[in-house]
């Protein structure tokens, strides 16, 4: 019986053979992906790509999203190889997913989360609207979420690791906001962080949280370069996305500047923090 993924996986990786100017052929979870990773992969090689959103699942429906791209895994190549957010597959180590295996992953949550990576995200509002900027610093507001989430994400991924149904990630979503008001932006958003935390506050004080080693979790996190400082990297890429696009229309009220275009999505950030280096040494290692 013919394996419709092997199939595919043949048909896409001649692409580049049949068409000169095509580096290679990658396959994204959707659309909106294209954004981020055609960026990446300019920056590591200029050139033409042919991606692909949608393809057949065994049944014959066409299908997206990150399950669909890793059923290729086994006929990938240099020719064609597939591009998806982490997700917390990084966190939780999955195997096989690396450029060995010819797949590139955001090692953020999501490629959301890398348009909010702090510094940058400062640098160019304050450039944009240093008025605003002055009383409002998102690279501060983010250290103070990125330490009120790293606990409640050990707890997370404790409860992941042993299948333990107590706290899951859809609670661990609720308690992230996507919106505020514009009273909490006062002191760099000094009361939604401790809104945030009030939120987490009952799954911090169970019986199973008080019995975890928490100090052992760090240490697990540690290995993989994951911390209190970058802990707001690696959640769920919409909260955080749709809280920073959120807060930033807030401060640009009445302005011309156009947050989402102008100051959050205006470029990617320069290779300065490891999951945006790691992104383009896993691309580099493949084309």
């Amino acid at each position: 019986m013919s394996n419709i993924y092997k199939d595919q996986a043949r048909d896409l990786a001649n692409i580049p053979i049949m068409s000169r100017d095509v580096i290679a052929c990658v396959h994204l979870e959707d659309k909106e992906d294209t954004v981020f990773w055609d960026s990446i992969l300019q920056n590591q090689r200029r050139g033409k790509y042919h991606y692909v959103t949608h393809s057949k699942s065994q049944s014959g429906k066409e299908t997206s999203g990150s399950s669909q791209c890793l059923r290729f895994r086994p006929f990938l190549s240099r020719r064609f190889f597939i591009g998806i957010d982490s997700d917390m597959r990084y966190l939780l180590q999955e195997p096989d997913v690396d450029a060995a295996h010819f797949v590139c992953q955001t090692y953020t949550y999501s490629w959301e989360n890398h348009y909010c990576e702090a510094r940058t995200l400062q640098e160019r509002f304050a450039s944009l609207y240093p008025d605003r900027a002055s009383q409002f610093n998102f690279e501060a507001f983010l250290s103070a979420y990125s330490a009120v989430v790293f606990k409640p994400l050990l707890l997370l991924l404790y409860c992941l690791k042993n299948h333990k149904s107590d706290f899951t990630r859809k609670q661990f979503d609720a308690c992230l906001p996507h919106q505020c008001k514009g009273i909490e932006l006062a002191d760099n958003g000094k009361m939604l962080i401790e809104r945030i935390a009030n939120n987490f506050e009952p799954y911090l004080n169970t019986t199973l949280a008080k019995t975890i080693d928490f100090e052992a979790e760090k240490s697990y996190c540690d290995a993989l370069n994951v911390n209190e400082q970058n802990a707001y990297l690696h959640i769920r890429g919409h909260n955080l996305f749709d809280l920073v696009a959120y807060i930033g229309d807030l401060l640009c009220r009445g302005t011309s500047v156009s947050f989402k275009k102008d100051v959050l999505m205006n470029d990617l950030p320069p290779e300065t923090y490891w999951q945006i280096k790691k992104v383009a040494s896993d691309i580099a290692t493949i084309i």
